[in-house]
């Protein structure tokens, strides 16, 4: 019973992980069709503010960080991915790419290459079911699958989800109706790198910081984006829960370096299997036989 309780609840706070990069990926790719492949080294960013602002209060902290996040993805939608759009998405990962180099160097630069940490600011293990577990821990998955769920209510719930979803369905009728494509654009870029250096912020206690770090969560984060289907929003949450099962699942049994293997094995052979993506809705037959019930 332990173990099945510490596995539930590793699963989750990695589920909460990789839900808010896979999110902020599928929101870059659905309105913008940008592979953004710094995407890891944002959550890299996150986790250097944190530590670089040590004696400032953690929650403060986090707040600065996402403060950072907005005014760099501002920032590089401006200079960067502006310029590019027209030149299409072979352009722009390029250019995306580059941008990765720049934050890796410009860490090592600052940091060096000897890894750091960032100390948790709760103490302790807290017992759940009768496992202890880690209180940050748990606080942090509660925090991420919350930040996660406030995103899909703004998102489905809110007239500027409506408009987001509508400039991503048909962004030149969207141009017409009156929605202003340049500031959704900004705007969706912004948030995306928001959603990965929260990440970093959040996890950052449970990490080893490194310069290079963000390249281990770029694949995981892009194989949920695929799981759950290219262009679907809610898609890359249920992604980022198979890809964060299938990684547990596999650590739980075998040694890292074959867990890891096999974690990218299998998701591939599911890509190839399903390359539309999984469904989570109902088959057609069984909506037919509600009805006739």
């Amino acid at each position: 019973m332990d173990s099945l309780v510490s596995f539930v609840l590793s699963t989750a706070n990695l589920f909460g992980f990789y839900a808010l990069l896979a999110l902020g990926l599928g929101l870059v790719f659905g309105q913008l069709g940008v592979v953004n492949v710094a995407h890891g080294d944002l959550v890299m960013v996150g986790a250097y503010v944190m530590y670089a602002l040590t004696p400032v209060p953690f929650p403060l902290r986090v707040l600065l960080a996402v403060l950072l996040a907005v005014v760099l993805g501002l920032a590089a939608e401006w200079a960067i991915l502006r310029r590019l759009y027209s030149r299409g998405m072979l352009a722009t990962l390029l250019a995306m790419w580059g941008l990765g180099i720049v934050l890796r160097q410009l860490a090592e630069a600052i940091f060096g290459a000897t890894p750091r940490s960032v100390e948790a600011p709760i103490e302790g293990s807290t017992v759940v079911l009768g496992t202890p577990f880690p209180t940050y821990r748990l606080v942090v998955t509660g925090v991420s699958l919350a930040v996660v769920v406030l995103a899909l209510l703004v998102v489905y719930r809110t007239s500027l989800g409506l408009k987001l979803r509508a400039s991503i369905a048909n962004r030149d009728m969207a141009a017409v109706l009156g929605i202003p494509p340049r500031l959704m654009i900004a705007g969706t870029f912004a948030v995306g790198t928001l959603l990965a250096v929260l990440a970093g912020a959040l996890q950052s206690p449970t990490l080893g910081l490194t310069p290079g770090m963000g390249v281990a969560f770029l694949a995981p984060a892009f194989f949920a984006v695929l799981v759950g289907r290219l262009g679907s929003l809610t898609g890359p949450i249920v992604g980022a829960f198979v890809v964060a099962l299938l990684s547990s699942l596999l650590r739980r049994y075998l040694t890292e370096t074959v867990a890891e293997l096999l974690f990218f094995a299998a998701l591939v052979v599911l890509i190839a299997a399903r390359p539309a993506g999984l469904s989570w809705r109902l088959p057609s037959w069984s909506t037919r036989t509600r009805n006739v019930a």
